[in-house]
């Protein structure tokens, strides 16, 4: 019975024993530059009850990875597809059982330069269209931070990039929901998740999305240009005007803004059913429109549209004039409703000057050119027709 005990007691000796070599002929290759044969003897090593247990153990094979995914040889590389995981985990497993913090420093800062490798191999990926690798990567990144109580918003919001970039709507939402709740600070996250719920067509939901991101950021001039579109989209004229002016009152030289501010008086003025109502908005939608052009003297829109206004100006004009009996008063109100119509020539002819090909424009000038008797210029657009 003596002799058995002292047999099994020197088989257990003898076992780990050969564990303690493998794992100081893992460390010798890996100091001679032997990555392969390093990982060779560190495999059997962490498997075992007693050198699992080492920090050094699960240090060294840590160390052996790392070194692997960090080299320039790609052979090698190739050969241990899953060394940067397995370095994390590596890491993470010598750090949990290194109580006394021995070596925390050294753990921790390898672990660093890992989770700034997955960021950057993520980012690579990402650029190279390889949105699952990037994902992969970038949830690494977040593995490690995570480990050590850290939220690493930056893989989080790359995250989100990549899993809309491959056309997954419902998961980037979400994951951009997480940057914000991990304290990602920039606008421009939820005009990325508004951007998503617009293309979903859930337009409250894209309105209520910018309205979460101007509560954090109230001076966003681009979440007021996009909430001023989605409520536009929406038909709630009255908040997108709101939305307008405040985005005016931020930048008060953008010649879009007063074109849309014009466009919404020209709407006013459309759905006013008293004269003098009409009249006012109609003033304004033309004072804005001017002061888009002064702005910026190559924006076609507003040449565009400010002679769309003065159409529909004189359109109203000669209705009343159509219900006149007496020839004198049809002939005086015939001459205001004249005059309002050719004053859209000029910025019909401008527009027409920045955009010859519009073909709205040349129709435009055509009809304006028979109403002022210009034969020439009228034959010029229907040739430009044809």
């Amino acid at each position: 019975m003596k002799h058995a005990l002292l047999t099994g007691a020197l088989l257990v000796s003898v076992g780990l024993s050969a564990q303690n070599a493998n794992v100081v002929s893992a460390y010798n290759y890996m100091q001679d530059g032997e990555l392969a044969k390093a990982v060779e003897y560190i495999e059997p090593a962490i498997l075992d009850a007693k050198t699992g247990a080492n920090e050094k153990t699960w240090r060294y094979r840590g160390d052996i990875y790392r070194l692997i995914v960090m080299g320039e040889d790609a052979a090698l590389k190739s050969q241990f597809p899953e060394a940067m995981d397995k370095a994390v985990e590596s890491y993470l497993k010598a750090n949990e059982l290194d109580t006394k913090g021995s070596y925390k420093t050294e753990n921790v800062r390898a672990l660093g330069a890992l989770q700034g490798l997955s960021l950057n191999t993520g980012n690579e990926a990402f650029t190279n269209k390889n949105y699952d690798a990037a994902i992969a990567n970038y949830a690494r990144s977040e593995k490690i931070a995570k480990a050590f109580g850290q939220v690493d918003t930056n893989a989080i919001f790359n995250s989100a990039l990549a899993y809309e970039s491959k056309g997954d709507a419902t998961k980037a939402i979400e994951r951009y929901r997480d940057a914000i709740a991990g304290g990602y600070n920039k606008a421009e996250v939820y005009r990325y998740i508004a951007s998503l719920q617009r293309k979903g067509e859930d337009l409250n939901a894209a309105i209520a999305t910018i309205g979460e991101g101007r509560t954090r950021f109230p001076d966003d001039k681009e979440l007021i240009l996009d909430e001023m579109s989605y409520l536009l989209a929406a038909d709630r004229s009255a908040e997108a005007e709101e939305s307008v002016k405040l985005g005016l009152s931020k930048d008060p030289n953008n010649a879009v803004l007063w074109s849309i501010l014009a466009s919404l008086y020209d709407k006013k003025a459309s759905d006013a059913t008293e004269e003098a109502t009409m009249q006012e908005w109609y003033t304004k939608a033309e004072e804005a429109y001017k002061k888009s052009i002064e702005l910026d003297p190559k924006f076609f829109d507003s040449y565009f549209n400010i002679g769309v206004l003065y159409n529909n100006r004189a359109a109203y004009e000669y209705e009343k004039c159509n219900k006149i009996k007496s020839d004198t008063e049809y002939t005086k109100c015939k001459a205001v409703a004249d005059e309002i119509y050719v004053k859209a020539v000029p910025y019909f002819e401008k527009a027409h000057e920045l955009k010859a090909d519009d073909v709205q424009t040349i129709q435009q000038l055509m009809k304006l050119y028979a109403k002022s008797g210009d034969q020439e210029k009228y034959a010029q657009m229907k040739a430009l027709l044809k």
